[in-house]
C-alpha cells in the first residue's frame, strides 16, 4: 500500500502571489481639487493604519466647509476600523443637518472586498459613492 508522503524531490508546491504576502506600504495622498479636499488610500485600512487616515480626515474637516473625497482605487483591504472611521466621517458631513448635510462627502473607486462591506452592512444605501474619481468631483462640486 502506497501513501502520498507529500511533495518529493522535483514535485512543486503552489506559491501564493507575492501580493498577496507583501501588501503595499500605507499611504495617505492629499490633494485639493475643484473645492474638494480628496484623500488617496493606497495599501491596507486596517486597526494599524486607520489613524493615519483619520489624521487627514480630521486636518480636511478642520480646514473648510468643502466637500471630502475618500478615493479608494488603491485600497487593497478595509477592516472594521475602516469602515468605522468612513461611517463617522459620513455622518458628521452628510448626516449632520446642522452642517447642511448631504452631498459634502463621497468614496470613490470601490474595489470588491470594500463594495461587499457596503453591503454587507447596509451602507451602500447611504453613503454616495463613484466608480471613479472624476466622477466623483463632478458629484461633490456639483452637490448632487
Amino acid at each position: 500500500m502506497d501513501f502520498d508522503q507529500g511533495p518529493g524531490p522535483g514535485s512543486s508546491i503552489a506559491v501564493q502571489d507575492e501580493a498577496t504576502l507583501n501588501p503595499n506600504p500605507f499611504e495617505v495622498a492629499d490633494e485639493e481639487l475643484d473645492g474638494v479636499r480628496v484623500l488617496a488610500v493606497n495599501g491596507e485600512l486596517d486597526l494599524d493604519t486607520t489613524p493615519q487616515l483619520e489624521e487627514r480626515v480630521e486636518a480636511a474637516l478642520a480646514a473648510g466647509d468643502g466637500g471630502l473625497l475618500i478615493d479608494l482605487s488603491g485600497c487593497e483591504f478595509i477592516d472594521s476600523t475602516g469602515i468605522g472611521l468612513i461611517v463617522r466621517t459620513w455622518q458628521r458631513l452628510d448626516a449632520d443637518e446642522d452642517r447642511g448635510g448631504e452631498g459634502r462627502f463621497a468614496l470613490c473607486g470601490l474595489g470588491d472586498q470594500v463594495r461587499r462591506l457596503l453591503e454587507i452592512t447596509g451602507l451602500e444605501s447611504s453613503i454616495q459613492t463613484y466608480r471613479s474619481r472624476d466622477e466623483a468631483l463632478l458629484g461633490l462640486s456639483s452637490g448632487d
